[in-house]
Protein backbone atom coordinates (compact mmCIF):
# COMPACT_ATOMS: atom_id res chain seq x y z
CA UNK A 1 0.00 0.00 0.00
CA UNK A 2 1.55 3.26 -1.00
CA UNK A 3 1.69 5.79 1.20
CA UNK A 4 2.82 9.85 1.34
CA UNK A 5 3.65 11.42 4.44
CA UNK A 6 3.94 15.20 4.70
CA UNK A 7 5.65 15.99 8.43
CA UNK A 8 7.56 18.90 8.82
CA UNK A 9 9.16 17.16 12.22
CA UNK A 10 11.83 15.15 11.33
CA UNK A 11 11.59 12.44 14.59
CA UNK A 12 7.95 12.20 14.47
CA UNK A 13 8.20 11.41 10.56
CA UNK A 14 10.89 9.01 11.09
CA UNK A 15 8.36 7.37 13.34
CA UNK A 16 5.56 7.30 11.60
CA UNK A 17 8.03 5.85 8.57
CA UNK A 18 8.97 3.06 10.85
CA UNK A 19 5.88 2.21 12.08
CA UNK A 20 3.88 2.30 8.88
CA UNK A 21 5.98 -0.03 7.17
CA UNK A 22 6.30 -1.98 10.16
CA UNK A 23 2.28 -2.21 9.25
CA UNK A 24 3.58 -3.25 5.78
CA UNK A 25 3.36 -0.01 4.17
CA UNK A 26 5.66 1.29 1.15
CA UNK A 27 6.01 4.79 2.38
CA UNK A 28 7.76 8.01 1.27
CA UNK A 29 7.98 10.91 3.91
CA UNK A 30 8.95 14.50 3.32
CA UNK A 31 8.64 17.86 5.22
CA UNK A 32 6.28 20.53 3.65
CA UNK A 33 2.77 20.34 1.46
CA UNK A 34 5.32 22.13 -1.44
CA UNK A 35 6.81 18.93 -1.63
CA UNK A 36 4.14 16.58 -1.11
CA UNK A 37 2.53 17.87 -3.83
CA UNK A 38 5.18 17.28 -5.85
CA UNK A 39 5.33 13.41 -5.13
CA UNK A 40 1.68 13.30 -5.32
CA UNK A 41 1.57 13.30 -8.75
CA UNK A 42 4.38 11.00 -9.14
CA UNK A 43 3.77 8.87 -6.38
CA UNK A 44 0.40 8.32 -6.91
CA UNK A 45 -0.39 6.92 -3.30
CA UNK A 46 -3.17 5.03 -2.02
CA UNK A 47 -2.67 6.53 1.70
CA UNK A 48 -2.10 10.19 2.47
CA UNK A 49 -0.55 11.03 6.30
CA UNK A 50 -0.73 15.18 6.45
CA UNK A 51 0.15 17.25 9.34
CA UNK A 52 -1.77 20.32 9.84
CA UNK A 53 0.84 21.94 10.93
CA UNK A 54 2.57 21.24 7.49
CA UNK A 55 3.64 24.31 5.79
CA UNK A 56 1.59 25.04 3.26
CA UNK A 57 -2.03 24.29 5.03
CA UNK A 58 -1.72 19.78 5.09
CA UNK A 59 -4.98 20.34 5.61
CA UNK A 60 -5.91 21.61 2.57
CA UNK A 61 -3.56 19.37 1.02
CA UNK A 62 -5.88 16.38 2.50
CA UNK A 63 -8.86 17.75 0.90
CA UNK A 64 -6.58 18.47 -3.15
CA UNK A 65 -5.65 14.68 -2.01
CA UNK A 66 -9.36 13.46 -2.03
CA UNK A 67 -10.54 15.62 -4.56
CA UNK A 68 -7.83 14.31 -7.17
CA UNK A 69 -9.09 10.22 -5.97
CA UNK A 70 -11.87 10.25 -4.29
CA UNK A 71 -10.51 6.45 -3.72
CA UNK A 72 -7.29 7.73 -1.52
CA UNK A 73 -7.40 7.54 2.28
CA UNK A 74 -6.66 10.72 4.01
CA UNK A 75 -5.36 10.61 7.77
CA UNK A 76 -4.58 13.88 9.60
CA UNK A 77 -1.57 14.06 12.11
CA UNK A 78 -2.07 16.48 15.02
CA UNK A 79 -0.38 16.94 18.33
CA UNK A 80 -1.93 14.56 21.18
CA UNK A 81 -3.63 17.54 23.18
CA UNK A 82 -5.10 19.04 19.90
CA UNK A 83 -7.36 16.05 18.88
CA UNK A 84 -10.38 18.14 18.33
CA UNK A 85 -8.16 19.32 15.10
CA UNK A 86 -8.02 15.98 14.09
CA UNK A 87 -12.13 15.66 14.29
CA UNK A 88 -12.49 19.06 12.05
CA UNK A 89 -10.39 17.30 9.70
CA UNK A 90 -12.58 14.26 9.24
CA UNK A 91 -15.56 16.44 8.94
CA UNK A 92 -13.57 18.21 5.58
CA UNK A 93 -13.09 14.40 4.43
CA UNK A 94 -9.85 12.94 6.16
CA UNK A 95 -10.45 8.87 6.72
CA UNK A 96 -9.35 9.27 10.60
CA UNK A 97 -6.58 11.10 12.46
CA UNK A 98 -3.01 10.10 13.90
CA UNK A 99 -1.39 12.00 16.85
CA UNK A 100 1.97 12.83 17.91
CA UNK A 101 3.83 10.76 19.57
CA UNK A 102 3.13 7.88 17.01
CA UNK A 103 1.22 5.28 18.48
CA UNK A 104 2.36 1.66 16.66
CA UNK A 105 -0.81 -0.25 17.55
CA UNK A 106 -3.67 2.63 16.01
CA UNK A 107 -1.50 2.51 12.75
CA UNK A 108 -1.81 -1.26 12.49
CA UNK A 109 -5.83 -0.67 13.76
CA UNK A 110 -5.89 1.83 10.93
CA UNK A 111 -4.51 0.33 8.11
CA UNK A 112 -6.32 -3.27 9.16
CA UNK A 113 -9.62 -1.12 9.19
CA UNK A 114 -8.53 0.10 5.67
CA UNK A 115 -7.79 -3.27 4.62
CA UNK A 116 -11.14 -4.58 4.92
CA UNK A 117 -13.36 -1.69 3.56
CA UNK A 118 -11.02 -2.45 0.59
CA UNK A 119 -12.19 -5.68 0.43
CA UNK A 120 -15.89 -5.34 0.76
CA UNK A 121 -15.44 -2.72 -1.96
CA UNK A 122 -13.75 -5.45 -4.02
CA UNK A 123 -16.52 -8.12 -3.41
CA UNK A 124 -19.36 -5.12 -4.13
CA UNK A 125 -17.90 -4.12 -7.21
CA UNK A 126 -17.38 -7.45 -8.87
CA UNK A 127 -21.28 -8.08 -7.98
CA UNK A 128 -21.74 -4.80 -9.49
CA UNK A 129 -19.81 -5.28 -12.39
CA UNK A 130 -22.02 -8.74 -13.19
CA UNK A 131 -25.16 -7.13 -12.27
CA UNK A 132 -23.87 -4.42 -14.89
CA UNK A 133 -22.98 -7.25 -17.73
CA UNK A 134 -26.28 -8.55 -17.28
CA UNK A 135 -28.00 -5.62 -18.22
CA UNK A 136 -25.56 -5.02 -20.84
CA UNK A 137 -27.30 -8.55 -21.93
CA UNK A 138 -30.86 -7.73 -21.55
CA UNK A 139 -30.81 -3.54 -22.89
CA UNK A 140 -28.91 -4.25 -26.33
CA UNK A 141 -30.30 -7.57 -26.84
CA UNK A 142 -28.90 -9.74 -30.11
CA UNK A 143 -26.59 -12.39 -30.87
CA UNK A 144 -25.43 -11.98 -34.27
CA UNK A 145 -21.68 -11.22 -34.89
CA UNK A 146 -21.75 -7.97 -35.59
CA UNK A 147 -23.92 -7.16 -32.22
CA UNK A 148 -21.22 -9.59 -30.54
CA UNK A 149 -18.37 -7.44 -31.72
CA UNK A 150 -20.05 -4.37 -30.93
CA UNK A 151 -20.76 -5.06 -27.20
CA UNK A 152 -17.53 -6.94 -26.92
CA UNK A 153 -15.61 -3.33 -27.99
CA UNK A 154 -18.33 -1.77 -25.39
CA UNK A 155 -16.84 -3.96 -22.63
CA UNK A 156 -13.45 -3.13 -23.68
CA UNK A 157 -13.76 0.52 -23.47
CA UNK A 158 -15.76 0.61 -20.38
CA UNK A 159 -12.37 -0.66 -18.69
CA UNK A 160 -10.60 1.91 -19.85
CA UNK A 161 -11.09 5.98 -18.40
CA UNK A 162 -11.21 7.43 -22.31
CA UNK A 163 -13.37 9.46 -24.07
CA UNK A 164 -15.14 7.03 -26.61
CA UNK A 165 -16.96 8.05 -29.77
CA UNK A 166 -20.24 6.06 -30.51
CA UNK A 167 -20.97 6.02 -34.44
CA UNK A 168 -23.80 4.51 -35.92
CA UNK A 169 -27.21 5.77 -37.65
CA UNK A 170 -29.86 7.05 -35.78
CA UNK A 171 -31.66 4.44 -33.84
CA UNK A 172 -29.10 2.46 -33.07
CA UNK A 173 -29.29 2.56 -29.43
CA UNK A 174 -26.37 5.38 -29.03
CA UNK A 175 -27.86 6.21 -25.41
CA UNK A 176 -28.44 2.77 -24.42
CA UNK A 177 -24.97 1.48 -25.52
CA UNK A 178 -23.32 4.79 -23.43
CA UNK A 179 -25.47 3.80 -20.24
CA UNK A 180 -24.25 0.60 -20.55
CA UNK A 181 -20.64 1.45 -20.91
CA UNK A 182 -21.02 3.51 -17.77
CA UNK A 183 -22.71 1.06 -15.71
CA UNK A 184 -19.46 -1.33 -16.72
CA UNK A 185 -17.03 1.35 -16.21
CA UNK A 186 -15.24 2.17 -12.22
CA UNK A 187 -17.39 5.23 -12.29
CA UNK A 188 -20.44 3.01 -12.55
CA UNK A 189 -21.60 3.69 -9.35
CA UNK A 190 -21.53 7.61 -10.25
CA UNK A 191 -24.45 9.49 -12.10
CA UNK A 192 -24.71 9.06 -15.48
CA UNK A 193 -25.99 11.94 -17.49
CA UNK A 194 -27.24 12.84 -21.06
CA UNK A 195 -26.92 16.37 -22.27
CA UNK A 196 -30.47 17.43 -23.77
CA UNK A 197 -28.16 19.70 -26.72
CA UNK A 198 -24.87 18.95 -27.06
CA UNK A 199 -24.82 23.21 -27.55
CA UNK A 200 -25.97 23.21 -23.82
CA UNK A 201 -22.76 21.60 -21.66
CA UNK A 202 -21.65 24.03 -19.67
CA UNK A 203 -24.08 22.94 -16.67
CA UNK A 204 -23.06 19.20 -16.84
CA UNK A 205 -19.58 19.30 -17.42
CA UNK A 206 -18.49 20.01 -13.93
CA UNK A 207 -20.40 16.86 -12.54
CA UNK A 208 -18.77 13.35 -11.18
CA UNK A 209 -19.99 9.86 -13.46
CA UNK A 210 -20.46 9.96 -17.49
CA UNK A 211 -21.81 12.87 -19.47
CA UNK A 212 -23.57 11.36 -22.88
CA UNK A 213 -23.35 14.12 -25.49
CA UNK A 214 -25.92 12.70 -28.65
CA UNK A 215 -25.55 14.14 -32.04
CA UNK A 216 -22.14 16.05 -31.08
CA UNK A 217 -21.67 17.10 -35.37
CA UNK A 218 -24.71 19.37 -34.80
CA UNK A 219 -23.22 21.15 -31.99
CA UNK A 220 -21.93 24.43 -32.77
CA UNK A 221 -18.34 25.01 -33.36
CA UNK A 222 -17.65 26.73 -30.03
CA UNK A 223 -19.32 24.16 -28.36
CA UNK A 224 -17.18 21.43 -29.37
CA UNK A 225 -14.22 23.02 -28.85
CA UNK A 226 -15.63 23.75 -25.29
CA UNK A 227 -16.01 19.77 -25.19
CA UNK A 228 -12.19 19.07 -26.95
CA UNK A 229 -11.17 21.56 -23.78
CA UNK A 230 -12.59 19.27 -21.24
CA UNK A 231 -11.17 16.10 -22.24
CA UNK A 232 -8.22 17.35 -21.18
CA UNK A 233 -9.50 18.15 -17.62
CA UNK A 234 -9.06 15.40 -14.92
CA UNK A 235 -12.47 16.60 -13.01
CA UNK A 236 -14.82 16.36 -15.76
CA UNK A 237 -16.83 13.76 -16.08
CA UNK A 238 -15.90 10.63 -18.62
CA UNK A 239 -17.24 11.77 -22.04
CA UNK A 240 -19.12 9.19 -24.13
CA UNK A 241 -19.76 11.34 -27.49
CA UNK A 242 -22.41 10.41 -30.10
CA UNK A 243 -22.12 11.31 -34.23
CA UNK A 244 -25.43 9.81 -36.31
CA UNK A 245 -22.82 10.48 -39.18
CA UNK A 246 -20.01 8.30 -40.69
CA UNK A 247 -17.04 10.92 -38.60
CA UNK A 248 -15.00 11.51 -41.95
CA UNK A 249 -17.57 12.57 -43.96
CA UNK A 250 -19.09 15.17 -40.96
CA UNK A 251 -15.75 16.31 -40.95
CA UNK A 252 -15.44 16.62 -44.72
CA UNK A 253 -18.38 18.61 -44.47
CA UNK A 254 -17.09 21.04 -41.33
CA UNK A 255 -19.77 19.40 -38.97
CA UNK A 256 -17.46 17.66 -36.55
CA UNK A 257 -14.17 19.68 -35.81
CA UNK A 258 -11.38 17.69 -36.66
CA UNK A 259 -9.13 17.84 -33.81
CA UNK A 260 -12.17 16.90 -31.86
CA UNK A 261 -12.34 13.66 -34.29
CA UNK A 262 -8.51 13.01 -33.92
CA UNK A 263 -8.84 13.25 -29.81
CA UNK A 264 -11.43 10.41 -30.06
CA UNK A 265 -10.16 7.78 -32.86
CA UNK A 266 -8.52 5.83 -30.42
CA UNK A 267 -12.08 5.08 -28.72
CA UNK A 268 -14.57 4.36 -31.43
CA UNK A 269 -17.23 1.85 -31.31
CA UNK A 270 -19.54 1.45 -33.86
CA UNK A 271 -22.88 0.13 -33.56
CA UNK A 272 -24.02 -1.33 -36.90
CA UNK A 273 -27.37 -0.69 -38.27
CA UNK A 274 -30.47 -3.06 -37.71
CA UNK A 275 -30.25 -4.58 -41.66
CA UNK A 276 -26.62 -5.89 -40.98
CA UNK A 277 -27.78 -7.97 -38.13
CA UNK A 278 -29.54 -10.78 -39.24
CA UNK A 279 -31.58 -12.57 -37.03
CA UNK A 280 -31.49 -9.77 -34.42
CA UNK A 281 -34.46 -8.16 -35.74
CA UNK A 282 -36.51 -11.81 -35.53
CA UNK A 283 -35.00 -11.62 -31.91
CA UNK A 284 -35.65 -7.96 -30.88
CA UNK A 285 -39.26 -8.15 -32.43
CA UNK A 286 -40.38 -11.45 -30.59
CA UNK A 287 -38.92 -9.51 -27.02
CA UNK A 288 -40.65 -6.67 -27.78
CA UNK A 289 -44.15 -7.82 -28.24
CA UNK A 290 -43.65 -9.88 -25.07
CA UNK A 291 -42.98 -6.81 -23.28
CA UNK A 292 -46.00 -5.29 -24.90
CA UNK A 293 -48.48 -7.72 -25.24
CA UNK A 294 -47.28 -11.44 -23.98
CA UNK A 295 -50.58 -13.16 -24.85
CA UNK A 296 -49.98 -12.07 -29.01
CA UNK A 297 -47.05 -14.06 -31.54
CA UNK A 298 -46.21 -13.07 -35.12
CA UNK A 299 -46.80 -16.19 -37.41
CA UNK A 300 -44.04 -16.97 -39.44
CA UNK A 301 -45.39 -15.12 -42.99
CA UNK A 302 -45.21 -12.09 -40.74
CA UNK A 303 -42.02 -12.56 -39.19
CA UNK A 304 -40.46 -13.02 -42.67
CA UNK A 305 -42.15 -9.83 -43.83
CA UNK A 306 -40.10 -7.97 -40.52
CA UNK A 307 -37.04 -9.94 -41.63
CA UNK A 308 -37.17 -8.63 -45.11
CA UNK A 309 -37.09 -5.24 -44.24
CA UNK A 310 -34.66 -2.54 -44.62
CA UNK A 311 -35.36 -0.72 -40.95
CA UNK A 312 -33.73 2.62 -42.01
CA UNK A 313 -35.37 4.24 -38.46
CA UNK A 314 -33.19 0.65 -37.02
CA UNK A 315 -34.01 -0.51 -33.11
CA UNK A 316 -36.60 2.80 -32.88
CA UNK A 317 -38.54 1.83 -36.30
CA UNK A 318 -38.90 -1.58 -35.05
CA UNK A 319 -39.95 -1.04 -31.65
CA UNK A 320 -43.08 0.99 -33.23
CA UNK A 321 -43.81 -1.30 -35.53
CA UNK A 322 -44.57 -3.74 -32.69
CA UNK A 323 -46.45 -1.60 -30.83
CA UNK A 324 -48.98 -0.52 -33.73
CA UNK A 325 -49.05 -4.21 -35.30
CA UNK A 326 -50.22 -5.45 -31.63
CA UNK A 327 -52.77 -2.71 -31.25
CA UNK A 328 -54.01 -3.98 -34.92
CA UNK A 329 -53.99 -7.56 -33.90
CA UNK A 330 -56.82 -10.10 -34.52
CA UNK A 331 -57.03 -12.84 -32.08
CA UNK A 332 -53.62 -13.88 -30.46
CA UNK A 333 -51.34 -13.90 -33.67
CA UNK A 334 -50.03 -10.88 -35.76
CA UNK A 335 -50.09 -11.93 -39.36
CA UNK A 336 -48.29 -10.65 -42.44
CA UNK A 337 -51.21 -8.63 -43.28
CA UNK A 338 -51.01 -6.40 -40.05
CA UNK A 339 -47.15 -6.20 -40.44
CA UNK A 340 -47.14 -4.91 -44.20
CA UNK A 341 -50.21 -2.40 -43.39
CA UNK A 342 -47.90 -1.07 -40.66
CA UNK A 343 -44.72 -1.24 -42.77
CA UNK A 344 -46.71 0.71 -45.69
CA UNK A 345 -48.24 -1.40 -47.86
CA UNK A 346 -48.48 -4.85 -49.11
CA UNK A 347 -44.65 -5.64 -50.78
CA UNK A 348 -46.10 -5.82 -54.31
CA UNK A 349 -47.02 -1.81 -54.23
CA UNK A 350 -44.20 -0.54 -52.54
CA UNK A 351 -41.84 0.63 -54.45
CA UNK A 352 -38.27 -0.28 -53.37
CA UNK A 353 -35.46 2.11 -52.40
CA UNK A 354 -32.97 2.74 -54.15
CA UNK A 355 -30.06 2.69 -52.07
CA UNK A 356 -27.07 5.71 -52.76
CA UNK A 357 -23.70 3.33 -52.76
CA UNK A 358 -21.60 4.94 -49.94
CA UNK A 359 -18.95 7.16 -50.42
CA UNK A 360 -15.57 6.30 -48.82
CA UNK A 361 -13.59 9.47 -47.38
CA UNK A 362 -9.73 8.27 -46.87
CA UNK A 363 -7.75 10.82 -44.64
CA UNK A 364 -4.39 11.79 -45.88
CA UNK A 365 -1.91 8.94 -44.35
CA UNK A 366 -3.69 6.55 -44.01
CA UNK A 367 -2.32 2.94 -45.20
CA UNK A 368 -3.35 0.94 -47.94
CA UNK A 369 -3.89 -1.87 -46.23
CA UNK A 370 -6.18 0.51 -44.06
CA UNK A 371 -7.85 2.11 -47.37
CA UNK A 372 -8.23 -1.51 -48.75
CA UNK A 373 -10.05 -2.80 -45.28
CA UNK A 374 -12.49 0.51 -45.41
CA UNK A 375 -13.35 0.30 -48.82
CA UNK A 376 -14.59 -3.81 -48.24
CA UNK A 377 -16.09 -2.98 -45.07
CA UNK A 378 -18.46 -0.62 -46.70
CA UNK A 379 -19.08 -2.67 -49.62
CA UNK A 380 -20.02 -5.38 -47.55
CA UNK A 381 -22.52 -3.06 -45.64
CA UNK A 382 -24.00 -1.86 -48.66
CA UNK A 383 -24.54 -5.28 -50.32
CA UNK A 384 -25.94 -6.52 -46.94
CA UNK A 385 -23.04 -9.36 -46.91
CA UNK A 386 -23.66 -10.78 -50.15
CA UNK A 387 -19.93 -11.59 -50.72
CA UNK A 388 -20.80 -12.51 -54.26
CA UNK A 389 -21.88 -9.13 -55.07
CA UNK A 390 -19.29 -7.69 -53.33
CA UNK A 391 -16.66 -9.40 -55.19
CA UNK A 392 -18.71 -8.16 -58.53
CA UNK A 393 -18.79 -4.67 -57.58
CA UNK A 394 -15.29 -4.68 -56.21
CA UNK A 395 -13.84 -6.48 -59.41
CA UNK A 396 -12.53 -9.25 -57.26
CA UNK A 397 -12.64 -12.72 -57.23
CA UNK A 398 -14.92 -14.52 -54.54
CA UNK A 399 -12.27 -16.45 -53.14
CA UNK A 400 -10.11 -13.62 -52.29
CA UNK A 401 -13.08 -11.74 -50.85
CA UNK A 402 -13.59 -14.67 -48.06
CA UNK A 403 -9.17 -14.09 -48.06
CA UNK A 404 -10.06 -10.31 -47.03
CA UNK A 405 -12.93 -11.00 -44.96
CA UNK A 406 -11.02 -13.09 -42.68
CA UNK A 407 -7.53 -11.11 -43.02
CA UNK A 408 -9.33 -8.11 -41.45
CA UNK A 409 -11.83 -9.35 -39.56
CA UNK A 410 -15.31 -8.56 -41.51
CA UNK A 411 -17.24 -11.18 -41.03
CA UNK A 412 -21.10 -10.70 -41.60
Amino acid sequence: MKTLVIDPNPESRDALRRALQAAGAQVRGVGSVAEGRKHLAELLPDVVVAALDSPGDGLAFLEEAIAEDPRRCAFALVEGDALEKGVEAMARGARDFLWRPVSQARIEMLLARLAQGREREARAEELRIDLANKELASSLAGSSARWNQALAAIRHEAALDAPVLLTGEPGTEKEAAARALHRLSRRGAEPFRAAPQARDLASVLDSAGTLFVPAVELAPSAAQEHLLSELENPRAPRLVVASDEEPHEAVAAGRLLAPLFQALRDHVVHLPPLRERGADVELLAVRLLAEIDPSLLFDAEAMDALSSHDWPGNRRELEDVVRRASQLADRFAIGPTVVLSVLGGPAATRRPRRRKPPVVRVPVGASLADVERRLIQKTLEFVRGNKPKAAQLLKLSLKTIYNKIKEYGLEH
